[in-house]
Order: C-alpha cells, then sequence, then structure tokens
C-alpha cells in the first residue's frame, strides 16, 4: 500500500470516529471526502452551513452562509492548492500531506 493511500484512508477513518463519536453528542460535524483524486476531511465552522466552490473543475474556495449562531452573514476562505491529502480547518490552519 502507497503511503499516500495509507495517509487518505487514515483522514477518512479519522473524520469517521470524530464523527460518530463526538457527533452523537453535537460535538463535531466533520465531513470526509474524495475530491478528485485527493482525500479530504473539512472540520466544521460552528454556526456555518459550508459548502466548497469549484472553479473550471479545481476547488477554490469554501463558502460559508451563517446560521443564527454565526458572527458573520457570509464567510469565505480561499482553498491552497494542493495534491494529497489534507485535514481543513477552515478557521484555523490546515494540515496537509503533499505527495512525493
Amino acid at each position: 500500500m502507497r503511503a499516500t493511500q495509507f495517509v487518505r484512508r487514515g483522514l477518512i477513518a479519522f473524520a469517521a470516529v470524530a464523527t460518530l463519536s463526538a457527533g452523537f453528542v453535537g460535538a463535531a460535524g466533520a465531513q470526509a471526502v474524495i475530491d478528485g483524486d485527493d482525500a479530504i476531511v473539512w472540520n466544521p465552522i460552528p454556526g456555518y452551513d459550508y459548502e466548497v466552490v469549484h472553479t473550471d473543475g479545481e476547488r477554490t474556495a469554501v463558502l460559508a452562509l451563517g446560521g443564527p449562531a454565526a458572527l458573520h452573514p457570509v464567510a469565505v476562505r480561499f482553498v491552497p492548492d494542493f495534491d494529497g491529502a489534507a485535514i481543513m480547518n477552515l478557521i484555523a490552519p490546515d494540515v496537509i500531506a503533499q505527495r512525493p
């Protein structure tokens, strides 16, 4: 098994465990997705519903729409260009495992 597959599966397993263990009490809502050939765990933004924006087939930004508990009605975060696996902390630094 290649290292990138190991990292990808580990990230998805982490997201599943975090979502199930803390999600039952409403503490977490991480989403694990495969976007193209990249594995990404999107950590939640408290008070926001968010969507990944694709431009010409590439990830470009995250658009977050605020709910009643949000500080701002809309937030936009541009996503770095990477090839591999990542944990995207939308309001904190990201953890990216770049392919060699």
